[in-house]
């Protein structure tokens, strides 16, 4: 177990400890009749409550500390490799927008996918009224492809 975790169990029991003490001290007061408490057990009472008030905040607060702690590494590059590669990629500018990356994906897929498919299936094919169809689908998605590298060189240009 972390120590970090460690800490966090011991806040939770301390915390159940401080709330045993007041179902105690409640239970206490129960069993008595207010005109048998004395003022001196009352001033106690109050006294010890004002503890265990105090206890309780600390103990929260030292939880809350652990916890936060417990995740304030996460995202963080640990190995060389990735220190050197996030430095790269700060050289380049960092991260590109979203639509960039949209923008080369679309380019990617039309590539590789959508127009080849487009061809193979307009070779085979023995209708015209088809091959026209296709033919135009194609051109539809070249032009699409040319207006992509188009804003890509634009952007890589900046």
């Amino acid at each position: 177990m972390s120590k970090k975790t460690e800490q966090i169990y011991k806040g939770i029991l301390k915390l159940e400890d401080l709330k045993n003490q007041i179902s105690i001290i409640n239970q206490l007061a129960k069993s008595k009749i207010a005109s048998e408490i004395s003022e001196n057990e009352r001033a106690e009472q109050a006294h010890h409550l004002e503890n265990i008030e105090f206890e309780m905040s600390q103990a929260i607060n030292s939880l809350k500390f652990w916890i936060s702690s417990l995740y304030s590494y996460n995202g963080k590059s640990t190995s060389n490799a990735k220190k050197s590669a996030s430095r790269e990629n700060g050289k380049k500018g960092g991260r590109p927008p979203k639509e960039i990356t949209n923008l080369k994906k679309r380019k990617i897929e039309l590539e590789e996918t959508v127009i080849p498919e487009l061809k193979r299936e307009k070779s085979i094919t023995t209708d015209l009224e088809k091959e026209e169809k296709i033919s135009s689908q194609i051109s539809a998605y070249e032009n699409e492809l040319s207006e992509i590298e188009i804003r890509l060189d634009e952007y890589h240009k900046r």
